[in-house]
């Protein structure tokens, strides 16, 4: 398995990405696209990566690297390969290099309750305290979500500081 990063806007990969970002992820928890792309090409905290398997493209992830922090902002598995294990094993290699922070959907569905218990085997807990995802569309609105973690700490206090990171460098927001 291969973690290819997309560092230019002509990338081969970027069909791949944008058909399956727009599959896995409802307008709301997912930027414009061209917003996306505008962040491919600039050196930061940002990463898109590609993961491919024998040649094959299976997935891609979206995360930043904030301090010690990695956020997960977007993770997805072709539809066609779920099912396969990849999830777990990118997941495991992701997790070897930092702690690791992540947004998931209220356990009110079928499919976010699949996707919580997913993250929960392999070792990830829901934070105990009440989060709000600011919007990508609109500053004014966020969306009631859940933050889940594989750091063994789960307190408020001990997630301040990466929260704020999140709202402010993920989200571009103020800090409210």
């Amino acid at each position: 398995m291969k973690f290819l990063t997309i560092t230019a806007i002509d990338d081969p990969y970027l069909s791949f990405v944008k058909k399956l970002y727009h599959a896995a992820f409802p307008k709301e928890e997912r930027r414009d696209w061209q917003q996306l792309i505008d962040m491919v090409d600039t050196a930061g905290e940002m990463w898109l990566q590609v993961i491919e398997e024998d040649g094959i493209a299976i997935g891609f992830i979206t995360f930043w690297m904030l301090e010690q922090w990695c956020f997960l902002e977007h993770f997805a598995i072709e539809p066609s390969l779920r099912g396969k294990r990849y999830g777990e094993r990118i997941m495991k290699e992701l997790m070897k290099h930092d702690s690791v922070l992540l947004e998931v959907e209220p356990p009110y569905t079928e499919n976010a309750i699949r996707r919580i218990g997913f993250y929960e085997r392999l070792g990830f807990s829901i934070l105990p305290f009440p989060y709000r995802q600011p919007s990508y569309h609109h500053p004014e609105e966020s969306f009631s979500m859940c933050l889940m973690s594989n750091s063994s700490e789960n307190t408020e206090d001990k997630f301040s500081e990466v929260i704020s990171l999140v709202r402010s460098r993920v989200y571009s927001c103020s800090n409210k």
